[in-house]
């Protein structure tokens, strides 16, 4: 091996650690199956890696997944369990007195678009285990689009900020947005 060689192998050696270092790790679960639906969503529509990985590790259900099926239904469930939580919140407030009526049409607005998630999610679940996947992507994609859109534009509209619910809103678009891409990247019986 020439000298030249020997140079541009250790070079592309130092570059491969370099990049597989900067990669973020998942530990105790199938880091390529979650680098690999973070990355594929990341394709298609705009998504920090480094959210959407920290996101999906957070979830034991995501972590678990062994293929693109199960890491869809755990999507599916860790979004319904966020957006329970997160209504569960919003309710809360809405049950204090003397709201502004601003706060109190953004939260009624919030509780509406995460109800209405719920039921989109709901039924993604189960159109996804009876392996129904264009009507599951469809599903999904309301869910996460339309219904909690209901909740960002009452936010935006009012000017009113409250973390917890941005913070609601913005784990349902990365559970949402991976999962109808994943969804969509099952295997469909079309003819």
């Amino acid at each position: 091996m020439t000298c030249g060689a020997v140079s541009i192998a250790i070079l592309t050696f130092l570059a491969s650690a370099l990049f597989l270092s900067s990669v973020p790790k998942v530990a105790g679960c199938n880091s390529s199956l979650i680098l690999d639906v973070c990355g594929s969503t990341r394709k298609e529509v705009n998504l920090d890696q480094r959210i959407c990985v920290a996101t999906l590790e957070s979830e034991p259900g995501v972590v678990a997944a062994k293929d693109l099926v199960s890491v869809s239904i755990a999507l599916l469930e860790a979004g319904i369990s966020n957006a329970t939580k997160t209504r569960s919140y919003v309710q809360k407030l809405l049950k204090q007195p003397g709201l502004k009526p601003d706060h109190k049409y953004v939260l009624q607005k919030c509780d509406r678009g995460y109800e209405h998630f719920g039921w989109s999610f709901g039924s993604a679940l189960g159109e996804v285990k009876e392996k129904e996947y264009d009507t599951a992507t469809y599903d999904i994609k309301i869910g996460y689009t339309d219904n909690i859109d209901e909740c960002r534009n009452a936010l935006s509209s009012k000017n009113v900020k409250d973390v917890a619910v941005s913070k609601g809103n913005e784990f349902i678009y990365v559970f949402g947005s991976v999962a109808f891409n994943t969804v969509d990247r099952l295997p469909s019986d079309r003819l």
